[in-house]
This record gives structure tokens, C-alpha cells and sequence, in this order.
């Protein structure tokens, strides 16, 4: 057992820290700010199992840290372990089946891999154990049929809809406890504890609701469960059937199964096998290898590792929207997107812009608001993080709050600036942050030339409606207000070459290149140009764009590719392999 759980540990640790660092710590930790004021708690205190959210929050806060975030998540899977193994053992100790307790922490741990499965669930689970655990130390006095209905009460305000799961525990445990009773009293009160329990594990939800809180039927009885969770998952519904059923099983088995008489180094090797077999075919299906790199490139741009965000995109190359969406942005940041923008998977205009249909819900509307930010569009970045604060059904999003400090900042607005700079000041890991952007307001008020370091300069000019499905019509906008808008220029120049609109490239390039510095004509505008100097037999282009004769060389070796390729289908991936980094064979091929 000892080795086993070790070595679950060390897995548990590993899988967290290395394979689900951005899924679940840097996500779950961005989603919410725990705060130490009063009120903060108080709002807790409004629903229940608001404590254990309460609990679950100030834990979340130390994801920031993922070292220790892991550590956290790894006890809480230990002790439940446990935590469900003396509860089994108190049944009768049946070696050849210690496998079976690790079941529930194998479920709890790929549970964490739900983005709607929070830290307050797995402590309410851990609570329901424990006082299991002390039901069972007491289960042999009188008192405990006041010590049931107590329990089930203190757990239902602690941890929700838990309490349901702690009451079927106690029932299991009361219905299978076949020993023979000394007298006809001692059996009628048992009979009549399991009714006045069940009953009261119904009636006492129905009673908080009217009493305590102002919830939905549906959040008083099953808070903190899978029956209330946004899309719960197959796993986080076994998770919480596996430990009454699991506890049946053992208690069952306990009087049937007689022990082994092999030795006891064969049962802990087939054991550990089981618990091997079992953590790793969970772990292998569960692993969400896109939503973690999509969480990753989202980490890495908002500490403005832009290199790092392009080099996942590189390893993880990938056809979903958010992931161009976010390699695009990052190609801008580091100065390639003239230069390398093909070389990475493109899903068309989509892959630029996002918009209000598709951002559904809070997390999709921050999204959207990341390239309006960095395209200087203040009021729109702010609309954007207003909107994801609004819609969060949880709580406030750290990220989201520092994005209204930061466009507050710039618009000089003090007040609200402020308002939410209290928010980050009661915070544990973010209040020397918004000491420091509180001293950027007070420069910012004082100075009106004055910019907040390492953020996107504001676009100037008037303000003007924003058609979501018409992004050329915004880029040029900010361009005839500010020529010199070079993420505007470049991204509509990439719009304009995502819809294979070569006439529009030429007129782009006409009208807004001469405005920027480029020290020759990047890459892929090459590309655009000689594709239209043939489509449109220009005479005077290569005189005004001087084409590079690498370029030239090259689109050589492409037409060559392409008729070699049109006789010879084996050749075809030779020729991905070749030219797939090009525009060319993106207007071929898409």
C-alpha cells in the first residue's frame, strides 16, 4: 500500500505540474481572485456549501505557484485515498482488493481536468469522507443516531449537496450491519434513525432554501455536485456514484470474500498494477492536449513571451480557431507575421478576428477583446473585459480585472480605475501589481503624454461603430486616423491576403506601405505581388516593389513542383513539405 500510493503521488504531481500546468493551474487560478476583506466571505455565506468554496478559492490562489498548486491537489488525492481506505478496512481487511480505494482519487484527479470542476468539489468530497470516517469511530454508541443527523446537517451547510452523499454512506453503513440485535428496542430505534435520516437529508434543503438562502431548488439540494455543474463530465459523475458504491462493494465483499493465503509481496504486486493500469488509461483518455495548449499560448501572451507562444504553436500545429487566432497575435508581437504567417496552419479571416456569435460565454469574449487591445482600441478592449467580468458565473477574473485597470488607466478615468484596483489591493499574489499601476494613475492624471510601460499604444481618433463581420472596415478606420498603425497595416494586409483578394493587397500596399520601415519587402507580400503581376500582367511592379531574387528563385522551384506533382501524385508530399510555407500554395491549395 505504502509503495503505491507514492508512487500514485508522484504521478499525481507530474501530471498536474508537467502535462496539465496550463489546463488546470494557470486556468483556474486566472478565473477567479480570492480576496481577504469581509465582505468577500460574506458573499460566500449566501449559499450552501459556501464554505467550502470559500475554502476552495483560497486554495485556488496558490495555483500561481504551480509547484505548490500541484503539491495541494496531490495531498488532497493522498487523503482521500486515505481517507477511503480505513473507511474500507473498518469493514474488514481484504488485502487483494486495496486497489479499490484508489478508484475515487483517480476520478477526482482527471475530474480537475473539467474547466467546471473547482476545488470546492474535491473538498466537499474530502469533508463527506471524514465525517464518514468519524461516524464509523463512534458507530458502536447510542449517540450516534444524534451524531448522524447533526453531521449530515454540518456537512449540508459546509459543503452543499454533499450531504446527500454523506447520508447515503450512513445508510449503506446502517442497512448492512447484519449483526444480531440483543433485544426488539435496539432493531425498532435502528429502523426508526434510518427513516428520521433519510427523511431529514430530504426535508432540510427545502427547509434552508425558505429559511437561509435564496437559491433554485436544483442549487439547494445538489450544490457542489455533478447534478449543478455547467457540462460535468462522465468521470465527475462516477467520481461521486464510485464512493457509495465502491463502500457497498467492500462492506459486501468483507463478509464473502475470504483472504488469500498467497503471499503478501503477490497481492501488492497485483495490486500496484491495478492502481498502474487504471491511473494511466484515465490519464491517456482524459489528457486535453489542445485546450492545454491553447491555455499555454494564452499564458504566454499575456507575459508577453511572445517567442514561446509561436514555438508552441510550431510544436502543436493545429487547424482550431483560438489556436490561430492566438498564433497570429503572437506573429505580430515578435515582428514575423509579414515574414512567417504561412508557415503556420491558417483557418482564413477566422483565424484574425473572432466575434460576438462565437464568443459565448466570458473566458471567448476575453478572447475577442485581445486583438482590439493591441490594436490600440481602448474603449473596445474595455467593452470586450466589462463583458467577460459580467458574464462570469463564478467570481471575479483576474486577468479581466487587470485589463479595466490598465484601459481605466488610459482613459484617465481615476474613479474606475480604482474600483477595481480594491478588487487586485486584497489579494495575496497581486497586490504589489496594483501598487505599481496606482502609481502609473497617478503619473497618468498629472501627465497627459504619459503611456503605462509594455502596453499597446491607444489608437487616436474618432470613435465609430464596429461592424464584427466587416474587420476591413475597422482596419482601415484606424489606418485613416493613424497611417502609421503598423498591426492594422499588417493585419489588413493578412486579411486581404486570407481572402485571396490580390487586387486589395495592391491597393494596400499603394496606399500604406511607404509609412513603415521594413528594411525590404517582407516575405509574403513578395509572394502576394508576383502572383498578381501575373494574374494582372503589370508591367511597371517589380519597378516599383523591387522583388528579391530569392523569391523569384523560389516561385520558380514552385511552378516546377506543382506540374511534377500534377503528373506524379507521389510526389505530392514532397511538395507539402517544400512549399506549404508559402502564400502560394495556400491560394492553391485552401
Amino acid at each position: 500500500m505504502g509503495v503505491t500510493l507514492c508512487m500514485f503521488g508522484v504521478f499525481a504531481m507530474v501530471w498536474f505540474y508537467v502535462f496539465n500546468r496550463y489546463t488546470v493551474l494557470y486556468y483556474q487560478e486566472q478565473i477567479q481572485l480570492f480576496r481577504f476583506d469581509r465582505f468577500y466571505f460574506l458573499s460566500f455565506l449566501e449559499r450552501p456549501g459556501g464554505l467550502s468554496e470559500y475554502l476552495g478559492a483560497f486554495l485556488t490562489q496558490f495555483y500561481f505557484h504551480p509547484l505548490a498548486g500541484s503539491l495541494i491537489l496531490t495531498v488532497i488525492l493522498i487523503t482521500v485515498v486515505l481517507l477511503f481506505y480505513r473507511i474500507c478496512r473498518s469493514c474488514g481487511n481484504i488485502k487483494q482488493l486495496f486497489f479499490i480505494p484508489f478508484i475515487p482519487a483517480i476520478l477526482l484527479m482527471i475530474s480537475f481536468t473539467n474547466a467546471f470542476f473547482h476545488m470546492s468539489a474535491a473538498l466537499g468530497i474530502l469533508l463527506v469522507l471524514a465525517g464518514f470516517k468519524w461516524y464509523i469511530t463512534i458507530s458502536q454508541l447510542t449517540i450516534r443516531y444524534v451524531a448522524g443527523i447533526v453531521l449530515v446537517a454540518a456537512i449540508y451547510f459546509i459543503a452543499g449537496g454533499n450531504a446527500l452523499l454523506l447520508a447515503t454512506m450512513i445508510l449503506i453503513f446502517e442497512l448492512t450491519d447484519f449483526k444480531p440485535y440483543p433485544n426488539q428496542t435496539k432493531r425498532r430505534n435502528k429502523w426508526l434513525y434510518v427513516f428520521l435520516l433519510a427523511g431529514w437529508t430530504a426535508l432540510l434543503p427545502w427547509l434552508s432554501m425558505h429559511l437561509f438562502y435564496i437559491v433554485t431548488m436544483r442549487e439547494a439540494y445538489f450544490a457542489l455536485t455533478p447534478v449543478n455543474f455547467i457540462k460535468p463530465t462522465v468521470y465527475c459523475k462516477l467520481l461521486w456514484l464510485s464512493v457509495p458504491v465502491l463502500f457497498l462493494v467492500w462492506r459486501l465483499a468483507a463478509r464473502k470474500i475470504k483472504p488469500w493465503k498467497s503471499s503478501l509481496w503477490k497481492i501488492d504486486i497485483l495490486n500496484f498494477l491495478m492502481v498502474f493500469a487504471i491511473t494511466a488509461y484515465c490519464a491517456y483518455t482524459m489528457y486535453d492536449r489542445k485546450t492545454n495548449t491553447i491555455n499555454r499560448m494564452t499564458y504566454e501572451l499575456q507575459h508577453h513571451n511572445f517567442d514561446s507562444a509561436i514555438a508552441v504553436a510550431q510544436k502543436y500545429p493545429t487547424n482550431n480557431r483560438l489556436g490561430c487566432y492566438f498564433t497570429n497575435i503572437a506573429l505580430y508581437e515578435s515582428g514575423q507575421m509579414p515574414y512567417r504567417m504561412f508557415h503556420y496552419q491558417q483557418v482564413g479571416t477566422a483565424g484574425l478576428f473572432l466575434n460576438w456569435e462565437y464568443a459565448n460565454n466570458s473566458i471567448l469574449v476575453w478572447y475577442l477583446g485581445e486583438v482590439y487591445y493591441r490594436l490600440g482600441m481602448t474603449l473596445q478592449a474595455e467593452h470586450c473585459a466589462f463583458e467577460s467580468l459580467v458574464s462570469n458565473p463564478k467570481s471575479s477574473d483576474v486577468k479581466v480585472l487587470q485589463r479595466l485597470v490598465l484601459t481605466n488607466i488610459e482613459r484617465r478615468d481615476s474613479a474606475t480605475a480604482n474600483k477595481y484596483l480594491q478588487y487586485l489591493d486584497h489579494s495575496l499574489f497581486y497586490r504589489k501589481w496594483a501598487q505599481q499601476q496606482r502609481a502609473n494613475l497617478a503619473l497618468a492624471m498629472t501627465d497627459s503624454t504619459f503611456h503605462t510601460p509594455d502596453t499597446p499604444i491607444p489608437a487616436r481618433g474618432e470613435n465609430f461603430f464596429i461592424p464584427y463581420q466587416m474587420p476591413e472596415y475597422t482596419l482601415l478606420r484606424l489606418l485613416k486616423f493613424n497611417p502609421t498603425n503598423r498591426m492594422a497595416f499588417e493585419y489588413l494586409m493578412a486579411y486581404c491576403m486570407l481572402q485571396k483578394d490580390l487586387e486589395k493587397v495592391k491597393w494596400c500596399m499603394d496606399n500604406y506601405y511607404s509609412n513603415f520601415d521594413y528594411p525590404t519587402i517582407p516575405t509574403h507580400y513578395e509572394e502576394a505581388l508576383i502572383l498578381y503581376k501575373i494574374a494582372f500582367e503589370d508591367p511597371d511592379l517589380f519597378t516599383k516593389y523591387p522583388i528579391s531574387d530569392t523569391t523569384r528563385d523560389r516561385y520558380n522551384r514552385y511552378m516546377q513542383a506543382v506540374r511534377v506533382a500534377q503528373r506524379n501524385e507521389s510526389k505530392l508530399d514532397q511538395f507539402h513539405k517544400q512549399f506549404s510555407n508559402t502564400y502560394w500554395f495556400y491560394m492553391n491549395l485552401h
